[in-house]
């Protein structure tokens, strides 16, 4: 592999690890808290992996599961609101049962970081990690089993920038978490504003569902803008919506 496609998934992976930790330390700074972060990092896994895998497991394999996979808008569809449902409800459930005391804004915004940030690790950084092994045991003439040997084939053929693409995903999905957590905070702590959850998951499966239509009819470009024009839309709101949040307490 080139030093450049070597380089391109060395960057996204530090950028994986780097930019939840780095945004988390300037809330910290701010009054934050790394326990909502934890937290955060904590029911990304247990929703989004946990529960909603199973889910997957027993829709996709069923008859209603070959129709759903047999067609790129409907498993868009499907997949989006999946995602949406279980990782917003993963939120309301982490600001009503973890994190109801004390109800301050910035609590929102750690927890988005962490959220948003383990899956960057998880999904991303780890991907990037193995990329990286698998390059420079190419490069430096080691024997791979024959079962690695058409992935590393593969990745040789992937331009370097496409890598880079990974790292806007991952940018843009940190915001769109830590939109949704003010969002889904609202809900979960001020009167009144429970309309806010169905609102962030229509956002999350909104995102999700143009990512995957739009990256299989048009390409990635088109689909990671679409991403990012929701992540705007999201911040927005979201930002319209924190300022009228109870302020965070001052940091200890």
């Amino acid at each position: 592999m080139s030093m450049a496609s070597i380089a391109a998934i060395l960057f996204v992976m530090v950028l994986s690890i780097a930019l939840p930790l780095g945004i988390m330390l300037f809330l910290r700074k701010r009054g934050g808290r790394w326990f909502p972060f934890l937290v955060g990092a904590v029911t990304f896994p247990l929703f989004a992996l946990g529960l909603e895998q199973s889910v997957h497991a027993m829709v996709l394999r069923s008859s209603l599961g070959e129709v759903i996979s047999g067609n790129i808008w409907l498993y868009a569809l499907y997949g989006g609101l999946a995602a949406g449902i279980f990782e917003e409800l993963g939120r309301f459930a982490a600001f009503k049962l973890a994190l109801r005391e004390p109800a301050r804004r910035l609590a929102s915004l750690c927890y988005g970081a962490g959220h948003g940030g383990i899956e960057a690790l998880l999904l991303t950084g780890v991907t990037m990690a193995n990329n990286l092994m698998l390059a420079l045991t190419v490069n430096r003439g080691g024997t791979l089993p024959p079962e690695v040997q058409d992935a590393a084939a593969q990745l040789a053929a992937v331009p370097a920038g496409m890598f880079l693409w990974a790292g806007f995903e991952r940018v843009s999905a940190i915001g769109l978490h830590m939109a949704n957590s003010v969002l889904v905070f609202a809900a979960a702590t001020q009167p009144g504003k429970r309309r806010l959850l169905p609102t962030a998951i229509a956002i999350h499966a909104a995102a999700n569902f143009l990512a995957v239509v739009l990256n299989a009819k048009v390409g990635v470009l088109a689909a990671e803008l679409a991403a990012l024009a929701v992540t705007v839309l999201a911040v927005l709101l979201a930002a319209g919506i924190y300022k009228n949040l109870p302020e965070n307490e001052e940091n200890p």
